[in-house]
């Protein structure tokens, strides 16, 4: 998959007309992936692609708050890749970035070449988050965009998101999770320690870790994988196996529904 910067995006534009869909993709759940179906259809007259963050932007406007990440960036390409994506433009937010009118951002967007973008019912962005999806339907027809708000995806009455996913996990509650995501919950983790219940590891960067409990995982260590069950307390995971690799994925699943060998790994 080709990834660039949005510096690279705005300075080398497409040669391809681009149909592009924009988020923070944290989870990249069922939404998520709906948006990233939309813009796969304008192929082949449209080349597909995905603009998104390197890091949450609410990391940095609301830090008191921010519980952690759903997943790392090499997580989150991985899955826009699976998804069939090949061309990706990640976005470091600052403070430049933060200061872009939703106009200002459309009209980049359309100076790279992209000709058509898709954003589902909730999304605002700009500064001030100035721009919301109906004001983006009048924003790109004044450009020459086309445009497309791709209605939520409901579970259990209410719309998918990253936040209710967030929750689940927070709360342990892990099915909840793998419906709303499409695929078992997964960490990535390294080792800190050990004791005498067996390693204890941390997860990745701010990797968002479920309640204090015991849980099912299948856990792939290289090639490897093995089902096996963790302990989660104080921010940290027991595990009894001995680790080969410096870092392995954790997936926390149903062992009554999940099998390994349909099991993608991020």
């Amino acid at each position: 998959m080709k990834v660039l910067t949005w510096q690279e995006f705005n300075r080398e534009p497409s040669q391809l007309g681009l149909a592009a869909t924009i988020g923070v993709f944290d989870g990249l759940h069922v939404g998520h992936q709906a948006l990233i179906d939309t813009v796969r259809q304008k192929n082949p007259h449209l080349f597909p692609c995905v603009i998104t963050f390197r890091e949450n932007p609410k990391k940095f406007l609301h830090p008191s708050s921010y519980r952690g990440s759903l997943l790392t960036i090499e997580q989150k390409l991985s899955a826009i890749q699976s998804e069939g994506i090949e061309y990706c433009v990640l976005i470091d937010f600052s403070d430049n970035f933060a200061t872009l009118a939703g106009r200002e951002f459309l009209a980049a967007l359309y100076n790279a070449n992209v000709r058509f973008v898709a954003v589902g019912e909730n999304f605002q962005f700009g500064y001030r988050l100035d721009t919301d999806p109906a004001r983006l339907e009048m924003l790109s027809h004044e450009i020459g965009m086309r445009s497309c708000i791709v209605k939520n995806i409901m579970y259990r009455g209410h719309p998918v998101s990253s936040s209710r996913v967030r929750h689940a996990v927070l709360e342990g509650r892990l099915k909840e999770a793998e419906e709303m995501l499409g695929r078992p919950y997964q960490i990535i983790a390294r080792q800190e320690g050990e004791s005498e219940y067996g390693e204890i590891l941390v997860p990745d960067d701010d990797l968002l870790l479920p309640a204090d409990g015991e849980y099912d995982v299948f856990v792939k260590d290289g090639e490897s994988v093995a089902q096996t069950k963790v302990s989660v307390a104080h921010q940290h995971i027991v595990l009894g196996l001995r680790m080969r690799s410096e870092r392995i994925r954790l997936a926390f699943v149903d062992k009554a529904t999940q099998e390994k060998e349909n099991l993608v790994w991020l």
